[in-house]
């Protein structure tokens, strides 16, 4: 499980707080959604021999605990076993043809919450201007 950082949260906190009761769902909402780009950015790398590995893949719905929402993008199924080896070593133990790589998941997660913050800010408005309009 890879553990992300994400900075600039000032005005994503506001655009909670502007959303008021709403705020939980929006926010899991936009976090699904980034979810799903992340998602998208690792099927381009995840390590493909007979497919069953990047047909594994799925980013679930939101599973809600109090005011805590989690989104969970995994891959394995049928092809568990072979998903942790691929991803877990690196290429001097395990075959990665380009444009395949290890960390196929983990990679494209960071990359993407370098600047998750301010794109779910922009979503959080504009699912409250969308409700308002």
């Amino acid at each position: 499980m890879a553990t992300v950082t994400v900075k600039g949260l000032k005005p994503l906190i506001a655009a909670f707080y502007a959303a008021g009761r709403d705020a939980p769902r929006f926010a899991a909402k936009a976090l699904h959604e980034e979810a799903q780009e992340a998602f998208v950015l690792s099927q381009a790398i995840v390590p493909v021999d007979l497919g069953v590995l990047r047909a594994s893949g799925v980013v679930h719905p939101p599973v809600y605990s109090g005011t805590k929402a989690t989104v969970w993008i995994t891959y394995g199924g049928a092809a568990a076993d072979y998903a942790i080896y691929v991803h877990e070593f690196p290429p001097s133990r395990a075959r990665h043809a380009a444009p395949t790589r290890w960390k196929y998941l983990e990679y494209p997660v960071k990359l993407h919450s370098r600047d998750m913050a301010a794109r779910m800010t922009a979503r959080v408005l504009d699912m409250i201007n969308r409700r308002f309009a």
